[in-house]
């Protein structure tokens, strides 16, 4: 089954997260909480996540749809990570377990990215500055995108040409893992990765 709206996010999510205190969940996210609603940074938006009515919404956006994956993975950062305990950029396959589990079915979603940007630099760059990404000195182009506050995925890009094709890797936080099962961290990855073709202008 395809998920593809916010509402079909698993209730019993939902009531892990009322139940949590908000200041316990603050102190290890980069979220606030204001009369029931956390507000919550998302690249270059803010997300406005009400536990009571079971609802996320797009600052300043309410009537647009976030989709089920950003819903998701908002809803798993606020109930498990805590930011300060995350480590250096590392490679998913580098993440316990990584190597096994991200292959076959579970692949990392290199591919979209390559054949988006494989040719198109400055379309890359263009998605990463609209998406408020700090640019890295990796590849032939890097950019790191701040997904949510304290957890930020680098998409590091090699052109390709007659001889090569190209190629594209990532890097996360280390100790990613402690927090959420590797499913998850393939989540955030496809999220980033389909946020930053989103954002790129039509290719030339």
């Amino acid at each position: 089954m395809v998920y593809e709206k916010c509402a079909e996010v698993s209730e019993e999510i939902w009531n892990d997260l009322r139940e949590r205190d908000p200041t316990e969940v603050t102190r290890r996210t980069g979220a606030e909480f204001r009369e029931g609603v956390y507000r919550l940074p998302f690249l270059e938006r803010v997300l406005l996540v009400d536990p009571g009515r079971r609802r996320i919404e797009l600052a300043g956006s309410p009537e647009a749809e976030p989709g089920f994956r950003v819903c998701l993975t908002a809803l798993l950062y606020l109930l498990h990570l805590d930011t300060a305990l995350l480590g250096p950029p590392l490679s998913p396959l580098q993440l316990p377990g990584g190597a096994t589990f991200f292959r076959g079915h579970h692949r990392l979603p290199n591919a979209p990215v390559e054949q988006r940007f494989g040719q198109d630099l400055a379309g890359f760059r263009a998605a990463g500055d609209r998406l408020k990404a700090e640019t890295r000195p990796a590849g032939d182009a890097a950019l790191a995108l701040q997904v949510f506050p304290g957890l930020t995925v680098e998409v590091i890009l090699w052109r390709g040409d007659e001889e090569f094709p190209a190629q594209v890797s990532f890097t996360l936080p280390a100790h990613l893992d402690r927090f959420w099962f590797l499913d998850a961290v393939l989540g955030l990855l496809t999220l980033a990765t389909q946020e930053l073709i989103n954002a790129a202008p039509p290719p030339t």
